[in-house]
């Protein structure tokens, strides 16, 4: 019947066993290629424990120690090689990792070679209690260079931890602390099995480096350490004026930085995959209108597959770029290429573009449309006698005076020199026929002061009326409209004419 150390031994092994299956079948990232190496060096040096137990004799304990010596001499390495990937740091090159490895593997060979070759141990003794069995070993100098590099491999490590540790909040606290663990349980195990003089004790270097590898992978599966950025990097993200948010696959949420907790409060308060409320705007939206400190803010959304292994690995990096300025500088371009900067209303071919559309629409035969011709009466004597600033103040004063009294709906655009032109919709006749004749007097009203002068002027307007279901091309609505306005200028100016069908000549 095993004893209880052989079966807590047992344990152990199948639970580094059930790790390497895990590490292998579920991690693709090129960053967890040192884990996977490190986790089956964990279950070579358990099970080889395992063997040295139960062994009857010192030659088949000594077999055992052997198949530890394949795992052991790695272990410390490949977990520091792992953490360099964790924390983004460049990887060595082919001399680099030859002379990391040279002496892991000359321990593995001096080792292999005991009795023949006594530079690892220089004695083995077998010693047995009736529970468990012991290979002791005298170390020698490769023994010895061994522990020592192992030593100062942990140390740096820690001191990377460390670094990292200091400054980092939330998610990258947790993997870093989890990391941190990692390394000090084993480290403080072998510490004491190193001071121990019990020659019948049991050895709990394989079991800590077992719940090592527990933490590691722990890490890897809860607190996404392979799925998300290495720690490194995220320290510079920390650093980005952009808004950072990395997702799962189904948008939950994963981590962020923190212009992007600034930009949204709530996301502070998350746990890992949670629920983003507002994930749907971040999944199909390509840009992003908030309101931040009292003014509007515009966002550019940049979504990115966070590949492991060359396929997509499931999560989403999102990031925010602020364009407030160019969607103002945008918008400055458009408003020069769509608005007079003179009259403050429409150009002629923004105009008419819009026209067009409103016209085009599906709703549009179901509405009523008048188009206006506007001038300005003895205009040119205006620029004649006072200039041309006074002109075209008299012009913006007459642009806005008719703004003023239209609908906000109204178009109104500038058609060319000292003529105004506007479209409605939805008007019958007689209201219609009002509103132009209070715009006709609200132009009257105006005064512009100019060269010390107060200058007035009056408006004559041509207007072409489409009941519902008459639409009429754009072009044609311009061409009654102009008619209406020739016949208004005709009569004397100062007024609104309506444009009407010529009666049919009679028919003899």
């Amino acid at each position: 019947m095993p004893s209880g150390p052989v079966w807590f031994m047992i344990l152990s092994t199948a639970i580094t066993g059930l790790l390497l299956v895990y590490a292998v079948r579920t991690h693709s990232s090129q960053r967890s290629f040192f884990l996977i190496l490190a986790t089956f060096c964990s279950f070579l040096y358990s099970f080889g424990y395992l063997l040295e137990i139960t062994a009857p004799t010192l030659e088949a304990a000594f077999t055992g120690v052997r198949v530890q010596k394949m795992g052991s001499p790695f272990l410390v390495l490949l977990n520091y090689l792992f953490m360099r990937d964790v924390y983004g740091e460049k990887r060595f090159g082919t001399r680099g990792y030859c002379l990391l490895f040279a002496l892991p593997v000359f321990n593995l060979i001096t080792a292999q070679a005991f009795p023949l070759v006594r530079l690892h141990y220089t004695r083995i003794r077998y010693f047995w209690d009736g529970r468990i069995a012991n290979c002791q070993g005298d170390l020698g100098p490769v023994g010895v260079l061994a522990i020592a590099y192992h030593f100062v491999l942990a140390a740096l490590t820690l001191w990377r931890i460390a670094k990292h540790l200091r400054g980092e909040k939330g998610a990258r606290r947790r993997q870093s602390l989890c990391l941190l663990a990692s390394v000090l349980v084993p480290l403080f195990v072998n510490i004491y099995h190193t001071s121990s003089y019990d020659r019948l004790r049991l050895d709990l270097n394989p079991f800590a480096v077992a719940v090592s590898q527990v933490l590691l992978l722990y890490s890897v599966h809860r607190q996404n350490l392979l799925s998300v950025v290495p720690l490194a990097r995220a320290q510079v993200i920390e650093s980005m004026a952009d808004a950072f948010i990395v997702c799962g696959g189904d948008f939950r949420f994963l981590d962020a930085n923190q212009s992007a907790k600034r930009l949204f409060p709530e996301l502070g308060a998350l746990s890992l995959g949670e629920e983003i409320s507002w994930a749907a705007q971040l999944r199909h939206g390509e840009e992003l209108c908030l309101e931040v400190d009292g003014g509007t803010r515009f966002y550019q959304i940049a979504k990115t597959d966070i590949a492991q292994g060359g396929r997509c690995g499931g999560s989403v990096c999102i990031v925010l770029h602020d364009i407030t300025d160019k969607e103002k500088q945008l918008k400055a371009l458009y408003d020069k290429a769509t608005i007079d900067p003179m009259m403050r209303i429409y150009t002629r071919a923004a105009f008419c573009d819009l026209a067009e559309f409103i016209l085009g629409s599906d709703t549009a035969r179901d509405c009523s449309h008048a188009l206006l011709m506007i001038d300005l009466d003895h205009f040119k004597r205006i620029n004649d006698t006072y200039g041309h600033p006074c002109g075209d103040a008299v012009m913006g004063a007459v642009a806005a005076a008719i703004r003023d009294s239209l609908r906000g709906g109204d178009l109104v655009g500038r058609y060319g020199g000292d003529e105004i032109t506007v479209l409605m919709e939805n008007l019958s006749l007689t209201p219609l026929l009002a509103v132009v004749e209070e715009l006709r007097a609200a132009v009257g009203r105006t005064v512009v002061a100019c060269q010390g002068r107060e200058l007035t002027t009056s408006i004559s307007v041509g207007v072409a009326y489409f009941p519902p279901g008459e639409a009429r091309p754009l072009e044609e609505m311009f061409v009654r409209a102009d008619r209406a306005l020739y016949k208004a200028k005709n009569g004397g100016r100062n007024r609104a004419c309506l444009y009407e069908e010529d009666p049919l000549p009679p028919v003899f």
